[in-house]
């Protein structure tokens, strides 16, 4: 029973350590990516369709 029992802090560790990982991530993903709707990125092509 103690087996078991000395299991478990283990892999709640291992869960959190991989869930962060995971969001930390996307996270990153998230932020590194700035979306083509974001207004600052509207004005970049506008410049760059009327520097062409």
């Amino acid at each position: 029973m103690q087996k078991s029992h000395s299991k478990f802090p283990l892999l709640t560790v291992m869960m959190s350590l991989l869930l962060g990982g995971l969001f930390l991530g996307l996270f990153y993903l998230a932020v590194s990516h700035e979306p083509e709707y974001m207004p600052s990125q509207q004005r970049k092509q506008v410049e760059s369709q009327l520097q062409h």
